[in-house]
């Protein structure tokens, strides 16, 4: 299914009100909270394709839609394309510029409320910071998605080192859903990722959440501070 612009936007608000809500967004609350300039039944009948080509899951009959993986893709890449730069986190692009690296990724985690990680290209170094915060901010459904969290967090410092230079290959803020992280093994994360330069030192930094974390935001933060340090490279 090749998706032209109303459906990218409905199906980008299905995303959005489902992570904001956590609850299954149906054809009727489109119609009412956004304006596409269609009627709910043309709106129902764009949901339903988007169902088939694997975008959303319906869990009951009667009820509205959830995102499947590939519909966070979708919009993980979509939050990518449609969010813009603005200014810098300062106390980010301090803690950065200082290489205080414990005290960037604590900010970073109170920012987004996100798991933060980042490891040092040169040199066997890992950190990592946000456990609790990432913990508070998850809707947990059962102890095995605690304990897959957890076991994850320990396992991080590993398979950074072997996934890090595949992280910074592109130079690019790279966003896995699932399993398809390399550095994170819960189908209940999503992780965001890029690599960054100071003083010619070259680190991936890395922001793990639930699927429902706000992209967009760590979007922006993402993009800020590559904005902040692009800038002192120069």
């Amino acid at each position: 299914m090749v998706l032209d612009k109303r459906n990218e936007d409905i199906l980008a608000a299905v995303v959005r009100d489902f992570i904001e809500s956590g609850e299954p967004v149906s054809s009727g609350w489109l119609y009412e909270h956004h304006d596409f300039g269609i009627k709910p039944a043309m709106i129902r009948l764009i949901l339903k394709d988007l169902d088939e080509a694997g975008y959303l899951v319906q869990p009951n009959y009667s009820a509205g839609r959830v995102p499947s993986d590939r519909g966070y893709e979708f919009f993980a890449d979509y939050a990518l394309r449609n969010t813009e730069p603005s200014h810098p986190v300062q106390e980010l692009a301090n803690s950065f510029e200082r290489r205080a690296w414990g005290e960037l990724l604590e900010e970073l985690s109170h920012e987004l409320g996100l798991l933060s990680a980042a490891t040092m290209m040169a040199a066997h170094e890992t950190y990592k910071s946000g456990l609790e915060t990432l913990i508070d901010h998850f809707d947990w459904q059962s102890r095995a998605e605690i304990k897959q969290v957890i076991h994850d967090f320990e396992a991080l410092d590993e398979r950074l080192e072997g996934a890090k230079r595949e992280l910074a290959a592109n130079n690019e803020i790279q966003i896995f859903i699932g399993k398809k992280s390399p550095v994170t093994r819960s189908q209940y994360l999503s992780v965001v990722a890029s690599d960054f330069e100071c003083d010619g030192e070259r680190m991936v930094l890395l922001a793990i959440g639930p699927k429902r974390m706000d992209y967009q935001k760590t979007a922006k933060v993402f993009k800020n501070l590559k904005k902040a340090t692009s800038k002192k490279k120069k």
